[in-house]
């Protein structure tokens, strides 16, 4: 790497630090900061939210693991996690 000698960096001061701080509290309350789903969006949030069975399923296995009693399958985990990565990276 080539670090060139000539280019000149202003300093860094109390007011420079202090800029960037004030525009993210104006940001804050624009309409910038809002999130509008589409409709179906909202459509596939109502669902997941209705979902007794998996709010159900959630909590037995919640309270399963609490008591240690929820077999956790090692071998499957990891091939999942292999199976997530691959689709995340998108490499086969």
């Amino acid at each position: 790497m080539r670090i060139d000698p000539k280019v000149a960096i202003s300093p860094v001061t109390r007011d420079a630090r202090e800029t960037p701080a004030a525009k993210q509290a104006d940001a804050a309350g624009s309409d910038a900061s809002v999130v509008k789903l589409s409709a179906a969006g909202l459509t596939a949030s109502a669902e997941a939210a209705a979902s007794p069975t998996t709010t159900s399923r959630l909590q037995t296995i919640r309270a399963q693991l609490d008591k240690g009693n929820y077999p956790v399958d090692l071998d499957m985990l990891a091939s999942r996690i292999v199976d997530d990565e691959v689709l995340r990276v998108g490499r086969p």
